[in-house]
């Protein structure tokens, strides 16, 4: 086979081939150190209650969580478009008024969606806004206070 006519393809997949190497010995080695931490707490499990099968415990699958704000940041646009439509809005009309805010365009709808949904009735929670109607016909307005 001709070696330099592929030489750059050569070069390309041998690059990738040493990244996925590195990849794998840093995941091998997360690995170890996990199973370690979780014979440490087995053990401890069992000191303190020696009839428990920890076998028998659930594995409690990792929630990945992307920061798209800063602490508080997604209550403070929400509230903000809600002074200046100076009207309660619909929860899709204050979706997209974060959206122009963030700067994000409208793929980010999907995901950012449900975090203003929840925004939303933290805020009601905490009454900083108040919730109108049911369904999709819900509106949100800033709180009288």
């Amino acid at each position: 086979m001709n070696e330099n006519g592929n030489k750059y393809a050569l070069a390309a997949l041998k690059e990738q081939r040493g990244k996925l190497a590195g990849e794998l010995a840093a995941l091998k080695k997360r690995f170890a150190w996990i199973e370690t931490q979780l014979i440490h707490v087995d053990a401890t499990i069992h000191l303190l209650s020696p009839e428990t099968n920890t076998d028998q415990i659930p594995a409690i699958r990792p929630q990945k969580r992307i920061k798209l704000f800063r602490q508080g940041e997604l209550g403070r646009m929400i509230t903000d478009a809600l002074r200046r439509a100076g009207k309660p809005l619909q929860t899709q009309d204050v979706v997209t008024a974060v959206l122009t805010e963030g700067g994000h365009d409208e793929s980010a709808r999907a995901v950012l969606a449900p975090r203003v949904r929840g925004n939303l009735h933290y805020l009601e929670k905490a009454e900083r806004i108040v919730k109108t109607g049911r369904g999709r016909t819900v509106t949100w307005a800033l709180s009288l206070e």
